[in-house]
């Protein structure tokens, strides 16, 4: 039997959540949002794309708190049973291949996203041809040098025990050398932590650990998460 493509994996997992998929807390998505907080006036009208958007917890967030900026939303998802309670604009297709007109968005928003889009190069250069020159790419991803990702995530006979989806660990730093060869200036980059409505124990472990350690340059190794902000020149 042939392997399933990474692609199928997740539309196989994500089509499961029917009542839709919203794990993130309150202050989950204020750290989430903050970045934006600096580049969302520079636009007079702003359509943004949430790549990967399931059910809109992400898009819901920012309408919320953009509310007096002119926005416009759309969600893009490979999977429809969850895409189809995405309230605002919904777009089906693959991060790969978009069914979308080159330069048809002053932002796309790739929160927790990106690991799911392996080969990276692909990916991120089919998204950098929807983005407007002078708009922006943003993204969380789960941090490739925290242990659980580092001696755990990366090996998929491993992982496979954990989740079933694709999921390849996100290099912070090939990410940003990616994203200059595609022609975008680092904007904003910090480790977080992201705590999660309904934790895993490892998660719980990870919350301990963010919430006890001090916030110093090398936090990088216990912050399991990184959000990312470029421009597109």
């Amino acid at each position: 039997m042939q392997e399933k493509s990474y692609s199928e994996k997740d539309l196989a997992y994500f089509n499961r959540f029917t009542s839709g998929y919203s794990p993130y807390l309150a202050k989950d998505l204020d750290a989430m949002l903050q970045p934006i907080d600096s580049v969302i006036g520079q636009f007079g009208k702003v359509r943004i794309c949430e790549v990967g958007c399931a059910s809109g917890q992400f898009s819901q967030a920012l309408a919320a708190r953009y509310v007096h900026n002119h926005i416009s939303l759309f969600g893009l998802d490979i999977a429809s049973q969850v895409l189809s309670l995405y309230p605002y604009e919904k777009i089906c297709g693959s991060a790969f291949a978009m069914p979308l007109k080159s330069a048809s968005f002053e932002m796309i928003c790739l929160p927790a996203t990106l690991h799911h889009l392996f080969p990276f190069t692909d990916s991120l250069s089919e998204l950098s041809r929807i983005i407007v020159p002078g708009g922006y790419f943003y993204c969380m991803e789960p941090n490739y040098y925290h242990p659980q990702r580092y001696f755990f995530m990366r090996y998929a006979f491993l992982y496979r025990r954990y989740r079933s989806t694709n999921d390849v660990p996100v290099h912070p730093w090939k990410l940003t050398a990616m994203l200059k060869e595609l022609n975008f200036e680092i904007k904003y980059f910090r480790f977080v932590n992201i705590y999660f409505k309904k934790p895993s124990i490892l998660q719980t472990i990870q919350n301990i650990i963010a919430d006890t350690m001090p916030t110093t340059k090398i936090n990088r190794y216990w912050m399991p998460w990184f959000i990312l902000l470029a421009k597109k020149q």
